[in-house]
Order: structure tokens, then sequence, then C-alpha cells
């Protein structure tokens, strides 16, 4: 029998087919409610259980998942259709306040996405929105929204002096600090950049070039700007294979769907120079193939070879499906191999000692014979020997370990390949 590849795996290959234009198989039939229960909570965990619920509702798939699962779907998008619902009331209070200040604002991800890409607020969970403005108008732009925001002034600092047009990346979690500054606007967390990307990181993104290209668009009843399509298929790859490392569902959902509203439309070739210049052609290359072969998003099949000349290795490709599809990632993530949750041997070996090697008194609570002993290292053996009894057992940490070795392994060869160089 052939061995199930990492795509086939469960739930989140279940989920792909559900979300893809493919909608679920007839294999998917009969599967047992605690499948489904996981494919719910997978949905859920990745905030993508309103999209589930509409495409299996127009795949006429909602008949395979259990009643109570499905509920839990109904209730999650209705639920964020109604928190959205609020959310963009504060959104037009928001643009509307750029706006008479006569700032332009270029609405970037979440917000944009919901109303001009998924077509259906309730379909796209968010939790903030990100506006881009100027650098030379952040400080005016942060003045007007303090005046009517619920965050006190000095929460805030001025951003670093720098230029919009110097090399940057796309924002990413990894310890940088991200060029943005937050705002609470009642239930609404506003996140003002003045670049989407961030300095030392090895894309190269002119923010001004982002300006020129961006156009019209309306967002909460307000108008304002949008990436273009091109600039905001690139956006949306680096999201998901750099600040997401590849583990992002419903960042691979964005791009295919953006995809879907926009690809007839977009100028591939842009794309393509747009992914070269940005210093992110293999990063764009191997998330647009992502989009095609796993959600079904119409790629033009020439972009892929342009991008990555000579087609994507055979071995970086499954690897990559494979952290998507069971949401590991590819990036330096690994969980504490050791019981007392320390980084490293060393640190674990000094929490062991200190259990071991009491002082005088802790002994003496612990062992009253040894209080006046003179064979106060007797005592430290039976100390040592219940410490061992009581000490969790070591198989579990030797599975994590080998884990985290087989993960760095698996992925090993898609990182190599991503931080290259140029193609």
């Amino acid at each position: 029998m052939k061995a199930r590849g990492a795509a086939d795996s469960e739930p989140g290959a279940l989920l792909l087919r559900c979300l893809s234009a493919r909608g679920p198989e007839t294999g998917d039939r009969g599967l047992e409610t605690a499948a489904w229960s996981r494919v719910v909570e997978l949905a859920t965990r990745e905030h993508v259980a309103p999209l589930l619920f509409k495409r299996l509702k127009e795949s006429g798939g909602s008949d395979l998942v259990p009643a109570d699962e499905w509920k839990r779907l109904r209730l999650a998008y209705f639920t964020n259709g109604d928190r959205n619902t609020r959310l963009f009331r504060e959104l037009r209070k928001v643009l509307d306040c750029l706006h008479n200040s006569d700032i332009k604002v270029i609405v970037l991800k979440g917000a944009y996405l919901a109303e001009a890409v998924y077509g259906d607020t309730a379909l796209r969970p968010m939790c903030d929105a990100d506006l881009l403005v100027r650098q030379a108008e952040l400080a005016k732009a942060e003045s007007a929204l303090l005046a009517i925001s619920t965050t006190p002034p000095q929460a805030y600092r001025p951003p670093p002096p720098s230029g919009e047009t110097g090399p940057a990346n796309a924002e990413g979690d990894g310890g940088m600090e991200k060029h943005i500054q937050q705002i609470q606007i009642h239930d609404l967390t506003v996140e003002l950049h003045w670049s989407i990307a961030s300095e030392a990181e090895p894309f190269k993104i002119n923010a001004n070039g982002l300006w020129q290209r961006a156009c019209p668009a309306r967002v909460a009843g307000v108008e304002a700007l949008a990436l273009s399509s091109e600039d905001l298929i690139l956006h949306l790859c680096l999201n998901l294979c750099h600040t997401d490392w590849l583990a992002g569902l419903r960042s691979l959902c964005d791009l295919a769907e953006t995809v879907r509203r926009f690809g007839s439309s977009t100028d591939w070739a842009g794309v393509a120079q747009g992914a070269r210049d940005w210093d992110a052609a293999k990063y764009v290359g191997l998330t647009l193939s992502l989009a095609q072969t796993l959600l079904g998003a119409e790629v033009p099949g020439s972009i892929i070879e342009q991008l990555v000349p000579g087609g994507l290795d055979p071995r970086v490709l499954e690897a990559a499906k494979e952290s998507v599809v069971t949401q590991t990632g590819y990036g330096p993530r690994i969980p504490s191999l050791y019981p007392s949750g320390a980084k490293s041997l060393r640190g674990e070996v000094k929490w062991f000692w200190r259990r071991v090697f009491l002082s005088r008194d802790e002994m003496a609570a612990k062992y009253p014979a040894s209080r006046n002993s003179r064979h106060l290292y007797l005592h430290h053996a039976l100390r040592l020997r219940d410490a061992l009894r009581a000490s969790p057992s070591y198989l579990p940490i030797l599975v994590r370990f080998m884990r985290a070795g087989l993960r760095r392994s698996r992925y090993a060869s898609l990182s190599s390949w991503l931080k290259s160089g140029k193609t």
C-alpha cells in the first residue's frame, strides 16, 4: 500500500480540502465524529472556522458534518460577523478621522481583505486594523487618533528616524522591533505602520513604490487606499512564508482568496519583477505554489518558473506542505526539552543540583536526623535517591528531543533553500 504523504495527514489535510475549490472528497463521508471534532477544533484555532462554514455550505458538504460540530461552525460564523460589525463601526470613525485630517492611509490585511477579497466581513476574523501611513505623517496621524482613543498618550514613543526607501522586510515576530504604533479606539486596536517591513531582515521593500502603486478603495464606507493587487500578493506571500513560518492556515487562505478575487486582473509579470526587486523570489514562488496545490488557487504556471527557474525541489515542496498541514512551522521554535522548563542541559543540571543539595536547615526540615549529624553527605545521598524518585521520567525528554531533532532535519532543506540567496 502506498504511504500517505504529509499533505494527506489528518486533520489538516481534511480541513484544507474543505477550504479549497475542490471541496470534500467522497472518502470524507462516513468519518467519525471525533475526526470532524478535530477538524473544527483546528479551524477554530487557526481562525478559519467561519470560512469553513461557508465553504461547506456552498459545496453541499454540510451534511457530512455531525450536528454538534455544524452548530459550532455556524456559531463561529455569526459570532465573528457580529464582532466584525462592531469593529468596522470603530474603523469607520478611525478612517473618517484620518480623512478629515487630510492624511492618506493604505488599509492593510484583515480589514481590507474582509470586505474587498472575501466579500463578507463575517468570513475573515480580525483582531486589529493595520493602517499604513507615510512616516512623515505618522506624528500627525497619531495625534489625530489619540484625540479619539482610549489609550493614554504617554504609552507612545516616536519611531526611530529613517527614510522610507531603505532595505526592510515583511513584519516578523522573531524578536525584531516592528515598525508600528498601537492605538486603542474602544474595542478596536489600530496599528499604525510606516512600513510593511522591519530593517533587520533580508527583503528590500521600497515604501515609496507601494504608495505610487496604491489604488483607491472603500473600506468601512470611507474612501481610502489599498495596496495594488501585485503588492498585496507579495505582502501576503511574505506574511505566510516568513512571518508565520508556513504555519498559518488563515494566511494561506488570505493568499488563495486574493488570487481568486484579483488573479485575472493582476499583472503577474509585475508580481515576478516585484518579488525579484524585494529579494523574495524564492519565498513568493514557494508560497504561490502552496496556494495552488493545497487550496486550488489559479496561479499561472509560468509564474513559478519565472520565480524559481528549474522548478521547486520536491523535497522542499513536501517539507513546506508538511509545515502548513501540520502547523509545525519550519522556524527555529523548539520547546523546552527538560522537565524544569530549562532551555539548556546546563540549566537542567543546576535545577536538579539545587533540588538535591539543600541547605542544612532545609535538610533538617525534610530529614530531622540530619540536624546534628556530622555526616551530612550520607543524608544527601538519601536526598539524591528521593529526588530521583520524585523527578519526572526522563523518557519524555528523550522523545521530545528526538522529535525536535527530526523536525529540524525535515525542515533543514527547506530553511537552507530559502536562505540560500537569489534564484
